[in-house]
């Protein structure tokens, strides 16, 4: 397929102000699913990714009652085709598709329309400018932002110097998009602005050899220097003469850049005529501004603030380049892992377990009545069981209709005392009196902290109630009688989850177990009745 999944899944998200996922791991998440590129395989990653999604077929009259945005089906050449549709006043547009026809009207489109719909949910949330997790992070952006504004504050400034470091920070910022998109790490953002164009492709152009001025060194990352250096240089010099030598020096690469767009390549690039704006703009400031008289001091400052930038862009870069490398290869690593013949082998070697029997008063999440059941033992201070919860949970948001998930405890219990039975004792006592999501609550913020005097604190010691110490204990004989020495462990039905998958593929697995019961299930139902 010419134009991919990932392409039309990030749009749509796009269109719905969702940006609480990371574009590399979306791709990811796709290219690896069994059944890609597929319906399924977009609705299990938006799942994945807990991102409230609906897929159903629909009557061909409800097309005016779509949301302004979802993925569905056309016909092609005797085929069908997954893409994006935009429903706007009465009109159909198509993203990421092949026909030469990209608008339609309602009666048009329906010719070609299979009324399949994948949507999800719009997003009204902001971004917080401030990390909510690192404080580090907090503080030393902030220090930044203060020393800048300390700087700026007891230098003498103009409108005309003002406007020249306005259009210098505005320079980075294009100039990072540039670079991102050369990287192939997209903005929501500029995915919109660069497709708001006509004929306009910003990777086409980014990514373009006419773009490469040196072997590792390219327009992308002579636009983000630039600026880069005129912003720091400001900072520390203010504005003087110096700032003409490099404002000048560009003028020939924007007559370049401006050259290979339409000649060469034929195609624009709205980051890199942004950029070439405000190039033009910064020149046209300096010339009218400054006096052709320099300093060597000054010419010295700018020379060492440009060296030490690059080495530190170029630093920064590299290690961006290898993770990229690394990520590349982790896709085809995981598309190994997540083979179903080579899972499908591991389980079936893996240890079974045919006493999977309910234990009296135990806990258990999702649907009780499901077939399909897993069997998980943690323990409060099993520091791997923290991921293993948290698979759990991620399946449960997802497919609590569909399975059971049974949470076993195995804790010592020759000491009331000791904390793992405190925190499990009170976390049954939590589940029995206020319920599933409670008890999910409590046991997720103990494996983010973990720290006993806190989680008591906030939620108060356990009874000690005989009937979930004899719980407690009828679980850890069923795990010494199994053999089950080591936690975490998960029993999916009859089998242990395989040792060599770790649990960021159990979400994958889970669902394909159940589809696996729901077709043999169906099977069994329209077998043919015997004569």
């Amino acid at each position: 397929m010419k134009n991919s999944i990932e392409k039309i899944v990030e749009t749509i998200l796009i269109q719905n102000r969702i940006g609480n996922y990371d574009k590399q791991d979306l791709e990811l998440q796709l290219q690896i699913h069994p059944n890609y590129p597929s319906f399924q395989s977009i609705t299990d990653t938006l799942d994945y990714f807990d991102i409230d999604n609906i897929a159903v077929e629909v009557p061909i009259d409800a097309l005016d009652q779509l949301p302004e945005s979802f993925i569905s089906l056309i016909q092609k050449d005797h085929a069908e085709e997954i893409v994006a549709v935009i429903n706007k006043n009465g009109t159909i547009q198509l993203k990421h598709t092949d026909l030469e026809k990209k608008k339609f009207t309602y009666e048009e489109f329906k010719e070609i329309w299979v009324p399949k719909v994948i949507a999800v949910e719009h997003s009204t949330g902001n971004r917080s400018l401030f990390s909510k997790e690192s404080l580090v992070q907090n503080i030393l952006f902030g220090a930044l932002l203060i020393g800048a504004a300390a700087s700026l504050f007891y230098q003498p400034f103009n409108v005309y110097q003002i406007l020249f470091l306005l259009l210098s920070v505005t320079g980075v910022v294009f100039g990072l998009f540039a670079v991102r998109e050369s990287l192939g790490i997209q903005s929501n953002t500029m995915h919109q602005f660069c497709t708001s164009v006509g004929n306009s492709n910003c990777g086409d152009v980014i990514n373009n050899n006419t773009g490469k001025l040196l072997k590792n060194f390219s327009l992308a990352d002579a636009s983000i220097t630039f600026f880069g250096i005129l912003t720091i240089y400001q900072l520390f010099y203010g504005f003087n003469s110096t700032l003409l030598i490099p404002t000048i020096a560009g003028i020939p690469f924007i007559i370049y850049s401006l050259y290979s767009q339409a000649f060469v390549i034929k195609k624009w690039c709205a980051i890199c005529l942004a950029i070439s704006a405000i190039s033009i703009g910064l020149t046209a400031i300096s010339l009218i501004n400054l006096p052709f008289t320099f300093s060597i001091v000054s010419i010295a400052g700018f020379i060492m603030i440009s060296a030490l930038s690059i080495l530190v862009y170029m630093y920064v870069k590299e290690n961006m380049v290898q993770n990229k490398d690394y990520k590349n290869e982790n896709v085809k690593l995981n598309h190994f892992k997540r083979d179903r013949q080579i899972f499908d082998h591991l389980l079936s070697i893996s240890e079974k377990i045919e006493d999977n029997n309910a234990i009296a008063n135990e806990i258990v999440l999702g649907n009780p009545n499901a077939k399909f059941k897993i069997i998980s033992l943690t323990n409060p201070m099993c520091g791997y069981c923290k991921g293993a919860f948290e698979a759990y949970t991620r399946v449960l948001r997802t497919m609590s209709d569909q399975l059971q998930v049974v949470i076993r405890l195995k804790v010592a219990l020759n000491d009331l005392d000791n904390q793992a039975t405190q925190v499990s004792l009170r976390l049954m006592e939590i589940y029995q009196k206020d319920g599933s999501e409670s008890f999910i609550k409590a046991y997720t913020e103990w494996f983010n902290d973990r720290t006993f005097s806190k989680w008591i604190k906030q939620y108060g010691a356990p009874k000690n109630d005989k009937v979930h110490i004899e719980t407690l204990q009828n679980q850890s004989n069923w795990a010494e009688k199994n053999n089950l020495f080591y936690t975490p462990a998960s029993l999916m039905n009859t089998s242990i989850y395989p040792k060599k998958y770790s649990y960021d593929e159990f979400f994958h697995f889970t669902s394909m177990m159940i589809e696996n019961q729901q077709e043999q299930d169906y099977d069994v139902e329209n077998q043919p009745m015997e004569a």
